[in-house]
């Protein structure tokens, strides 16, 4: 097989890295990749041990708002299959099987992470301890939906997850992606008019770099049809206001805060509502992340 060949026109650099616009893959990702052996090693032992000390036990804080987060994406999904069973690729700590689970879900994770698995098997939540990949969930599917959620920037072959992906699904199922929106309007302003170096270039860590477009480009070139593209609450509000959180992590949580506090008033009365906005800023690429969501053409 011949060997794909990335270039394209570099945008930034750091620690012998660069961030690449990838004409031959049609997205943004570091270069040179990382090899399997260290992205292995890390994500298994060292993700959330080294990575994000703090994640078990900030997520347990922040739980009422995440299981509202989860309950309105489950609600999207619910819109377009009546189907029941979900996988969760990267399911972390398991708060989002945990959600469908109460609603009646058919839940299965996968998870490399030991320390986030040994914390799902004691919520006694159905998770096998690996990497993602066909072969090692291909008897447990088919799945009306697959979700992938902070994954996809992580691996250093997003098409092939999701053409694995595809494979694990049933005949229109739903493949749903959420990956953080770089290279934004809104960082772009920042780096530029802040001159606040890019923070969400971390090479060690985030391989890709996705926007909404060459998301939806992706998934679409690889037989989906793009149902939804929604986007989550802006954090460069508070940068671009006067609070500039990166590096403060207390800071940081305390504009976390902030947000939580305008969606669970939204969640409360109107969900939809809260969609539409996020709709409407994502269809200006803009949203500290975002989610596409597509049904697999038959």
């Amino acid at each position: 097989m011949k060997r794909k060949i990335h270039k394209g026109k570099i945008l930034d650099k750091k620690d012998g890295f660069s961030v690449i616009e990838c004409t031959s893959c049609g997205f943004k990702h570091i270069d040179p990749l990382l090899s399997d052996e260290e992205l292995e090693k890390f994500y298994k032992k060292d993700f959330y041990s080294k990575g994000k000390p703090n994640y078990f036990k900030e997520t347990k804080e922040d739980l009422s708002w995440w299981m509202a987060t989860y309950n309105n994406y489950y609600s999207l999904f619910e819109k377009y299959t009546k189907g029941r069973k979900i996988l969760d690729v990267g399911s972390g700590p398991g708060h989002f099987l945990f959600c469908g689970k109460k609603r009646g879900w058919d839940v299965l994770g996968i998870e490399p992470s030991i320390d986030a698995w040994e914390y799902s098997k004691r919520r006694k939540l159905p998770v096998v301890n690996d990497f993602f990949s066909y072969d090692a969930l291909k008897d447990y599917g088919p799945f009306d939906v697959v979700h992938a959620s902070m994954v996809l920037e992580h691996v250093p072959d997003p098409i092939k997850i999701i053409k694995e992906i595809k494979k694990l699904l049933k005949p229109g199922g739903l493949l749903a992606i959420f990956c953080p929106n770089d290279y934004n309007p809104l960082q772009l302003i920042i780096k530029d008019e802040l001159n606040l170096k890019p923070w969400w270039f971390s090479p060690g860590h985030h391989l890709n770099y996705f926007g909404f477009e060459s998301m939806k480009k992706l998934i679409s070139k690889n037989g989906f049809e793009i149902k939804e593209a929604i986007g989550t609450f802006p954090m460069e509000f508070f940068i671009l206001s006067g609070n500039n959180y990166v590096g403060n992590h207390s800071l940081g949580r305390k504009c976390h805060k902030e947000r939580k506090k305008f969606e669970m008033n939204i969640y409360a009365k109107n969900k939809e509502l809260l969609n539409t906005i996020y709709r409407v800023l994502g269809s200006k690429n803009i949203g500290w992340e975002f989610m596409v969501i597509a049904r697999k053409k038959r």
